[in-house]
Formats: C-alpha cells, structure tokens, sequence
C-alpha cells in the first residue's frame, strides 16, 4: 500500500483471470499505457519545483515590483517599515494555525522547497509502483504463447523477453492478430485523429497508444478494469482520479462515460459499506477479524450470484458492461483484492468507520469554531451530515468536495452560492461562523452604499495600482468610516485561519471523507481559510489527498514560491481567480504584509500549475463574489456546473400612462 497505515495485515493481492475477456497483447498495451501516463504526472510533479526563478525588475517596470522585492530583499525587511499585523484572538487554535503559515511562507523562500520535492515524487513513487504491480497481476492463459517464439516483448510488458521496469515504448514482435503477439502496435503508438471529448482531451492530453483503435466496448471494459484494480488499493485518491482521467482521455472516451462508470461503482460499493455498517450493534465493539472471516466464507461458497460480496456487487452494476461481455464475480473479486474480503475497507472508503465517529469530530470543531457543520448539498434539505450511515448509497460518490463561504448576505441561506454545484460530487457546504460571516457581509455591503466609497471610488480607480500598494495613499473620507469594515474583517481572517486548520485536521487525522480524494472552493474569507488548509496540509507532507482547489479573491500572499507549495499538496487543478480592480480587497488588506502582493488582485507567477483566471472589473467590487460562484466556476470549466436561468423581470408600466389603442384598430380608422 502507498501509505503504512492502510491494509496491514490483510493477504497480498492474488493474480486475477481475465482470460478470454481481453488477450496478452492488450494487457500489454494496457500496461505500457498506464506506465506512460504516469511518468507524465511524475513529470508534472517534478516541473512544480523546477518553475524557473522569476527574473529581479526595477522599480518602475510596471507590476512585479513588489514581487522582485520580496524575493531579493526577504530577509532584510525593515520591521518598522511593515504594516501591522493582526494579533488574533488568543487562543491556541489560531497562534498554531498562523505558526504554520508563517512557517511555510518563510520555508518557501528557501532551499527546503528541495526538500519538499523529494517527498512529493517519493510519495508518488510509491503509488505509482503499487498500480504497477496490481496491473502485472492481471493474469491471461495464452495456449499458443509457448508455440510462437521470436520477437521481442515490449519494455513494461508482463511477460516475455526483455521485459523490465514498468514503461517504456511498444516494442517489437508481434502484430495485431498474431497468435501469440506481445502487442497490437505495428507502428509508432500514436493518439486517435478524433477526440471523442475535446474538452476532455484539451485537458488531459491524450498519450499515444494502440488501444484506442479497439472496439468501443472493450476499451469501456479497459477503462473498468482499472478502475477496479485503482480502487483495490484501499483508496480512490486524487490521483487515482487523475491517473483514470488521463487514460478516459487516451482511450478516447467521453468525461461522461467515466462518470456514469464512477459513479456506478460508488453506488454498489456504498450499498455494501452501509449493509455492513447497520449490521453492527451501536455499542457493540468493532470486531473486524470475524466479520472479514465471514465474508470471505460467503466469497469462497459462492453457490449464487447474491451469495457472495463480490455476487452482490456484481449484481448492482460492477463488471456490467451493458452491451458487451462483462466480468464474472470471480473477476470482480480478484480486481477488488482486499476490498471484496474485508467489509470494513468499504466503510473506511466512505468514512464510515466506527472506530472514527463523524460527531465526535464535529463537536471537537466547534470547541474553536462556531456553528461548525457540513450541510449536504445532494440532499434537498441541505441536512446536516453528522452520522455516515445515514446518508443514502444514492448520494455517495468516489469523490467529495467542500465548498465555504467567506461572507453572507443577511437574507441568504449559506447554501445560496453553491446550488450551482452538480451531482458530479458529493458536495459538502461547510457552515462556519455565521454571525461573523454575516457581520462580515452586511458590513461590506453599508460601505459600498456609503457616499464616502462612491467618492472615494472615483479617485482610486483614476490612481489605482495593485503593484504599487505600499505607497498608495487611500483617501481621508475612507478612512474615516474604515472602522465599520476593518473590526469584523480582521476577526474574520483570525477565524478564517483557525477554520482552515480544523478542516486540515478533519482531512488528516479525522478522515472524515474516508480514502476518497477532496476538491475545496471558496471565496474571500473561505479562501484564506482554503490557503491556511493546504500550508498545514503541506507542512504535514500530506499528498494525494486533494484534487482540485479554487480560490476567489483570496487575501493571501501572491508570491510564486507560496504558491509551489500548495501546489505540492493539490493533485490536479490549482485555480486562482483574481480582479485587479477588486479595490476593497486591497483596502481590506492594507493591514496585512503587502510585501508579497494579494492573491485576489495578482496573477500568479512563476508557478508551474497554477491556473489564473481574471474576472474582470466587478460591479459591486469584492461583494460580487457570492452572487457570482457559479458563473466563475462555468468559465473556468468546473465539473458539474448547472446554473439556473435568472427569471426576467416583467416591466412595470408608467404610472400616468393612458392605455394605447391597439394597432389594428388604429389602421381600420385611418382605413376609413
């Protein structure tokens, strides 16, 4: 297993028949593939730390001059020449939570980014050589393999001459229909001519391979046979995910195609998971050698397909391949591995373990967070997920992610800006902090109305400019109302911190999302809260668990080596969404360290993998956030999005206004 904990003392993985599903040189190929991909992401990770330094400009070369400054002059900082810093609330969850931020922020700047490297690809490493071996474990009889010798079997194929390491090319020997052919490449690998998903295609990259010319039955049954072998490592992590996507993708397969075949699986495996949890007394210990005895007793019988696990969950979908052959509950057995054997690695998939209540974790968070809560968004209630039983295997999902809200409007429910969210994942709002979210909010919202921002806004736009921030000088009569604005936003961002750090904590050491990876969206306040999750998550080295992240007007630091380090921690999308016109948002964080620039007024540069994406200018200025989630999340591609037509407002008619007389009347008068 990737990490140590998972899986010990469960029996290693047996080899699984597929004869007369798919042949030798499919398996191959399909090997060969799956090792190319993944050099590609190990590739991928290695250029996150490898982005070339950005190159020191001058002061009056337009807008990195304050990022040029932080980098060369870091360490001479005149402390009497910073802006204050927020003090916070006292309490120990906070001063933990912003040691660790300052902590990364200053180890970004130095040669312990080598470091952090390291661990990244060896963590990699080590689930890229579990895939590997689960994949060589496919097992095909070939009767005619002993009569055909001669060629050469390809580098990372399963048997035959010559086969080392777990990549390289196609090699030779063997053609497509070959009695006993290594491989159906009679060429160079090369990608389909024409994608069947160019949305898919255009962002993963197809690798080149000979399986995409196979009937479209048998490369959905590729696809599923992976998918299964992914999943019999005990996790569905994010990059699984990635690894599954760039082989849909390679495969020529269409993004909805994977997403019927996920969610499927989740479904059947949920629904095994929650028949073995209800099975359990709710005191009764937890007694996980006997129960696993037992299921493997009803594996070994298996007199009818309902008689066994493996039966059950073929019979609810798995190994179903609808119009083509599919696999037999032996096959799916020997796929799943451990997790056909053991009901309690279901549970723990899912986050239902008993040893790890969700309760306990969620009256632990509101020790230091008010109104702490994950509200299901799958649910028409919006209820509050607090028992893992209770949710239905409808609703589950391999993939979960996490939505906040950084400030509330008073007549707005916190699930307002995320009904846009679809069914793709099993999405979670997290409730926090709510009066001082709505504080936040209705304070926002007095000083855009103010006459003081409305003047005031005219002379900042004409002089605004984000790369100067240190000597911009903001107007008196802004100042004189700053008070209305600065006391909750700076309660805000102490509590933003310590929010962030508990959902750190509920990642790492609750596992409230199970073996399943995470994808986290937030806006404002939520982003800062979004940022100090992933340095804690890095500063604990703990990768592979996060998917995708989008942060919308964060106030954090916008320096590029801040950046490679949460990268390190986000598996696949890291999106940054910024205005430079968000004037309130550089007013707001005048009291922060403005040497290292805002995140939500700056691209971000000179950091592999971080996506930028520039809303514009904002009507309503950083308040435009909540009322625009699902429009941003739509432009930048967002899995899932389904936003709501906005109803038209019917015109009123003038109040003095005589009725009109109809047309036609009017030309049968004039007619006479």
């Amino acid at each position: 297993m990737v990490r140590a904990s998972r899986g010990a003392g469960h029996s290693a993985f047996r080899r699984t028949d597929l004869t007369g599903l798919i042949s030798v040189a499919e398996r191959n190929d399909l090997t060969t593939l799956i090792s190319a991909i993944m050099d590609k992401m190990h590739n991928e990770i290695s250029c996150i730390f490898d982005s070339p330094p950005l190159t020191p400009v001058l002061v009056q070369q337009e807008h990195h001059h304050w990022l040029s400054w932080a980098i060369l002059n870091c360490a001479t900082v005149d402390s009497d020449a910073e802006s204050p810093q927020i003090s916070g609330d006292g309490s120990k969850a906070f001063a933990k939570a912003h040691k660790i931020v300052v902590k990364e922020e200053t180890e970004a700047m130095t040669p312990q980014l080598r470091e952090l490297k390291k661990e990244a690809l060896l963590f990699f490493t080590k689930w890229q050589t579990a895939v590997l071996h689960r994949t060589r474990e496919i097992n095909i009889h070939d009767t005619s393999a002993g009569n055909h010798r001669g060629g050469r079997g390809t580098r990372g194929g399963f048997r035959g001459r010559g086969a080392r390491g777990g990549g390289g090319g196609y090699g030779r020997g063997g053609g497509g229909n070959g009695r006993g052919g290594l491989t159906l490449a009679t060429g160079p690998p090369r990608i389909s001519p024409a994608a069947m998903d160019h949305e898919l295609a255009k962002r993963f990259s197809p690798t080149p391979n000979t399986l995409w010319a196979l009937p479209y039955e048998k490369r959905k049954l590729l696809l599923h046979v992976v998918m299964l072998l992914v999943l019999s490592l005990q996790e569905y992590g994010a990059n699984a995910r990635i690894l599954l996507l760039n082989l849909t993708s390679s495969l020529n397969l269409s993004f909805d195609l994977y997403h019927e075949d996920e969610l499927r699986i989740s479904r059947a495996l949920a629904k095994a998971a929650l028949e073995f949890t209800t099975s359990k007394q709710p005191n009764q210990q937890l007694d996980v050698k006997l129960t696993s005895r037992r299921w493997k007793n009803c594996l070994a019988a298996g007199s009818a397909p309902n008689a066994s696990l493996a039966g059950r969950l073929r019979s609810d979908g798995i190994g179903d391949m609808q119009y083509g052959p599919g696999l037999p509950p032996s096959a799916v057995a020997g796929l799943l591995g451990a997790m056909a054997e053991h009901a309690h690695l279901l549970s723990n998939l899912f986050g239902m373990s008993p040893v790890r209540p969700l309760s306990k974790m969620l009256d632990n968070c509101c020790r230091d967070i008010q109104d702490f809560a994950l509200l299901r968004m799958l649910d028409e209630a919006h209820s509050e997920y607090r028992v893992a039983s209770e949710t239905p295997a409808t609703e589950r999902r391999l993939h979960i992610a996490i939505a906040m809200s950084g400030f509330l409007s008073q007549n707005k429910h916190v699930t307002e800006p995320w009904k846009c969210l679809g069914s793709e994942a099993e999405t979670y709002v997290v409730k926090w902090e709510v009066d001082a979210l709505v504080h936040m909010g209705v304070s926002l919202e007095t000083v855009i109305k103010s006459l003081a921002w409305k003047c005031a806004k005219k002379d900042i736009s004409s002089r605004f400019d984000a790369s100067k921030l240190l000597d911009f000088r903001w107007p008196g009569q802004l100042l004189k109302i700053s008070k209305i604005i600065d006391i909750p936003w700076s309660t805000g961002i102490v509590r933003a911190e310590k929010a962030g750090a508990l959902l750190a904590d509920a990642i790492i050491r609750h596992k409230f999302q199970g073996e399943r990876s995470v994808s986290l969206i937030g806006y404002s306040l939520a982003a800062r809260a979004i940022y100090t999750c992933l340095m804690v998550l890095a500063e604990r080295r703990q990768f592979g668990l996060i998917d995708s992240v989008v942060m919308m007007g964060t106030p954090a630091p916008s320096e590029s080596r801040v950046w490679l380090t949460l990268k390190s921690v986000v598996s696949g999308r890291l999106v940054n969404v910024y205005s430079k016109h968000d004037y309130l948002l550089a007013f707001l964080y005048r009291t922060s360290n403005l040497h290292f620039g805002i995140a939500g007024l700056h691209e971000i540069q000179g950091a592999y993998g971080v996506e930028n994406h520039c809303v514009g200018e904002l009507p309503r200025g950083h308040d435009d956030y909540h009322t625009l989630t699902g429009r941003i999340l739509q432009d930048i591609g967002w899995e899932g999005v389904e936003l709501k037509p906005e109803p038209q407002p019917t015109p009123k008619p003038a109040k003095h206004s005589r009725p009109q007389k109809k047309p036609a009347a009017r030309r049968t008068k004039s007619a006479r």
